[in-house]
């Protein structure tokens, strides 16, 4: 039930990181900082347009933070995307612009001493510099890099995820516990913001945890000195609107990833998909990929799959990309296909562990010539029931 692949569509917009479907205006930055409604609550930011000027960087911008590179002559926009616009400045510093605001998740990396040190031996870019104010980061400036473009991301997938993963294996000591309440609700937040027919909520093993955020896309890898590195993203938009700030699982992230990837028809097989994971798995915890924490009935890969093409749907509406949109919608159809064999299980389950206590039962209190034969009987349904059980459990790829 990954996102399937079709021929891209073209469709316009006046700049990948604005919104036009759900503000329904033109953009006008200088408009920003006031907020501008929307279905989904005002979205806040500021006129990054002033950061296309040389003048901008050499005047100590409010709120900046840093090694603020100096004596800037020359500011170049070499890039934009979902999240706003890349320059160069001086040819020596890499500059993100974020035009709308939506929380400190980058700049924490940095200036947040704990993280800052366990990332300092990671394969991530970490901000030098910056500027922040209370709505969250508008600048994050890094040391100079090669962005690689989404089309790379794909043809070298494995080496990218295994960065994710290394990332993430160096964050454990921050790790929080297992918070599944507050994710169900999140998902909650997303279903009733999109209006979807949809519902899923999944328990999760105590060894699926929250990790700081460091937001991955697609076309949010680089390269430095012949190394794949993670260039840290800001909270999407859409998250940011439709749901509370929540530290996720790593899981989540290669998640997000693998249907973004399956979007673009990256996956020929279920084999490269569970290959795409387990070059993940092969850098973190064992007991994150163990088959209790993939388990569907536990949540699994599959919650998080739900989770990313939501918030995928969620970005196809704000931004009009009704291709993905389209796609995003026909792999929803087939969540209650999911949910009416977890549903069947849960039953299965029940009669196991139903045969397991009746046995144990019988055993302890039981006597005369019936006991063996209904010790043994309650073991054979138990037998049975669990072997009905795993071959009917969702398979994680």
């Amino acid at each position: 039930m990954a996102a399937s692949a079709s021929p891209a569509t073209a469709e316009a917009t006046a700049s990948p990181w604005y919104p036009q479907a759900l503000l329904d205006r033109p953009c006008d930055p200088s408009m920003f900082e006031a907020g501008l409604p929307s279905p989904w609550g005002r979205v806040h930011g500021w006129d990054h347009t002033a950061a296309l000027s040389p003048a901008w960087w050499n005047t100590a911008p409010k709120g900046r933070w840093g090694a603020w590179p100096e004596a800037i002559t020359k500011v170049e926009v070499v890039a934009e995307n979902r999240c706003g616009v890349i320059v160069h400045l001086n040819g020596a510093w890499v500059a993100h612009l974020y035009p709308f605001q939506t929380g400190r998740d980058v700049s924490a990396l940095a200036r947040h001493a704990p993280w800052a040190q366990l990332l300092s031996e990671a394969p991530v870019l970490v901000p030098v510099a910056g500027v922040t104010d209370e709505r969250g980061d508008r600048v994050a400036v890094f040391p100079m890099h090669t962005l690689n473009d989404s089309e790379r991301t794909k043809r070298e997938r494995v080496t990218a995820v295994r960065a994710a993963g290394e990332v993430h294996a160096l964050l454990v000591p921050q790790a929080t516990p297992n918070t599944e309440r507050r994710w169900n609700d999140r998902l909650k937040a997303i279903e009733d913001g999109l209006k979807t027919t949809t519902l899923w909520r999944a328990p999760h093993t105590k060894h699926v945890v929250g990790l700081p955020s460091v937001n991955m896309s697609i076309d949010g890898f680089g390269e430095v000195q012949g190394t794949t590195v993670v260039v840290p993203q800001p909270r999407p938009l859409v998250d940011h609107l439709l749901a509370a700030d929540e530290r996720l699982p790593g899981v989540a992230t290669v998640a997000m990833l693998e249907q973004r990837l399956a979007l673009e028809g990256t996956f020929s097989d279920t084999e490269e998909r569970a290959m795409f994971y387990r070059a993940w798995g092969d850098t973190v915890p064992p007991a994150w990929t163990s088959n209790a924490s993939l388990s569907t009935v536990n949540g699994g890969v599959w919650i998080w799959r739900y989770h990313a093409t939501l918030l995928m749907l969620a970005e196809a509406r704000a931004y009009g990309l009704d291709d993905q949109a389209r796609r995003c919608d026909r792999w929803l159809l087939d969540v209650s296909r999911i949910q009416a064999r977890l549903g069947e299980l849960r039953t299965i389950h029940a009669v196991r562990r139903g045969g397991v206590l009746a046995g144990i039962a019988s055993a302890l209190i039981g006597s005369g010539s019936l006991q063996i034969p209904f010790i043994v009987g309650a073991a054979a349904v138990a037998l049975v029931a669990h072997v009905v059980h795993q071959r009917r459990m969702p398979p994680p790829f």
